[in-house]
């Protein structure tokens, strides 16, 4: 067993390291529990599984960091070496938790290249098993090591949990001999941005409920993969991945039928129901407190590095009324005003030029706090797992009529619900406006504190206008590059 979890961003600059998956989740052999990922992740649902069934486990790696810039090659080959090195070659079968999504300069298809070594070691005849996020990138190259995939089923991802356990039921299950599982894809040439990749509504309630209703028989699980969209990459499309017992031909029948349905709603996925910044920034001001803005170009379950300053520029051209807190990466203002407590500055945040999503904004503020603490997500889909902002201060913009608060953390962090803003006791239920940064995840992670929100149409590494992104591998044609 083991997990290797990062979703990566392309288009965002700076590296993931090593250092970033042991300042988060990092465990070798015997230091890996059943909690290691979260307790409500898809290696404690496959843990329980294998252990109910009595299987020897073997850990070898757990290697689980938030969204981030590419990887090193160094942090790559440190976690291939570090699983492929733990797995006896007398096993029986492999369990992995994977993203699917992770990415570096030299390597489209880290996971893929895992995979492919993993079988090459073992041989043939083992099995192999992993689950997915449903923005996986799932390459040919990962179809030709697997046996048996499993991807969540919900957006906001809820279904973590239950993903695991089934990928290892089968795994079981064919270990005693009772399936004989093969997996299979079908593709559709269109990607899209998540705005509406929410499984409470439709389009996307449409195809989860599909492929529900096709997962039964001889297909031991069928997944439907919208696929990570800020990825250069060369095999970047909407996938259909279902894992059937022996009977190949039946499996991609049904893997061509489920993508056929995603191929014929791709149009309503492309529909916008997000605002430009400052009328949502407006409305949302105008409802109850507390309600989300999210700021989806600078979504950091995306990868981007929460470095936006397009949701605080809008904040300080308003003339309404009210309050504000937002969340801000700025790796050098901690550090240099960490000893400024109580003191009125002006300070520059940002580090882009003009137009760009994180142009340079000139503040005057007050230095209210403080914090060098790890933070632990009460979201869902990352239920007790721990993150580090780094050095952090909690600050206070003037202006005159909305309080705005920003907390301004040297690391990024995935704001997808409240904790950031908890890190310096903020009563986030009193203050007006809560900045959330992704597409649809925030949703459920704010939810224990409001069930309001609004979307911002922003710019950034993760903007819903896919084609204003600078893609270079992708395939020809694609929909919506190309209109086919």
């Amino acid at each position: 067993m083991g997990g290797f979890y990062l979703e990566s961003n392309s288009f965002v600059g700076g590296a993931t390291t090593l250092d970033d998956f042991k300042n988060q989740t990092f465990a070798v052999g015997g230091a890996i529990s059943r909690n290691s990922a979260g307790s409500a992740s898809e290696f404690a649902g496959a843990w329980d599984v294998l252990i109910q069934a009595e299987c020897e486990l073997i850990p070898t790696l757990i290697a689980y960091s938030s969204p981030r810039p590419p990887m090193t090659k160094d942090a790559l080959d440190t976690i291939t070496e570090t699983i492929l090195s733990s797995i006896p070659t007398d096993i029986d079968g492999v369990y992995l938790m994977l993203h699917g999504s992770a990415w570096a300069h030299h390597e489209d298809d880290p996971e893929g290249v895992l995979l492919r070594k993993i079988r090459e070691k073992i041989g043939p005849d083992k099995f192999i098993a992993i689950s997915l996020d449903l923005h996986a990138y799932f390459t040919e190259q990962m179809l030709g090591a697997v046996d048996i995939v499993s991807a969540y089923k919900t957006c906001p991802h809820l279904d973590l949990y239950e993903t695991g356990a089934r990928s290892a039921e089968i795994l079981v299950q064919a270990l005693r001999g009772e399936v004989k599982p093969k997996t299979v894809m079908a593709i559709a040439p269109m990607i899209t941005p998540p705005e509406h990749h929410d499984h409470n509504r439709a389009p996307f309630k449409t195809l989860m409920d599909a492929t529900r209703k096709t997962q039964n028989g001889k297909v031991l699980i069928a997944s439907l993969l919208a696929t990570q969209p800020w990825l250069n990459v060369p095999e970047l499309t909407w996938k259909a991945i279902i894992t059937v017992d022996e009977d190949v031909a039946h499996g991609q029948t049904e893997a061509q039928n489920l993508i056929d349905q995603a191929w014929a709603l791709r149009k309503e996925f492309l529909s916008v129901t997000a605002k430009p910044v400052a009328i949502a920034l407006e409305e949302a001001i105008s409802m109850d407190a507390p309600t989300v803005i999210a700021d989806m170009g600078d979504a950091t379950n995306g990868g981007s590095l929460g470095d936006s300053t397009e949701v605080l520029r809008a904040a300080i051209a308003s003339t309404s009324s009210g309050s504000l807190a937002i969340s801000i990466t700025d790796l050098d203002t901690p550090l240099k005003y960490q000893d400024s407590i109580g003191k009125k500055v002006k300070l520059t945040l940002g580090s882009g030029g003009p137009g760009s999503y994180n142009e340079k904004v000139l503040v005057d503020a007050k230095i209210i706090a403080t914090a060098n603490k790890k933070i632990s997500y009460t979201h869902p889909a990352a239920l007790d797992v721990v993150d580090d902002p780094g050095l952090s201060l909690l600050i206070e913009v003037e202006h005159p009529t909305i309080k705005i608060y920003i907390v301004v953390h040297s690391q990024p962090v995935r704001v997808i619900d409240p904790v950031i803003y908890e890190l310096f006791d903020l009563k986030v239920n009193e203050i007006g406006v809560l900045q959330g940064k992704s597409h649809v995840s925030f949703i459920p992670g704010f939810a224990r504190i409001t069930p309001r929100y609004v979307l911002a149409d922003t710019l950034g590494p993760t903007a819903a206008n896919l084609p204003s992104l600078p893609f270079t591998k992708r395939m020809k044609p694609l929909y919506p590059f190309e209109d086919i």
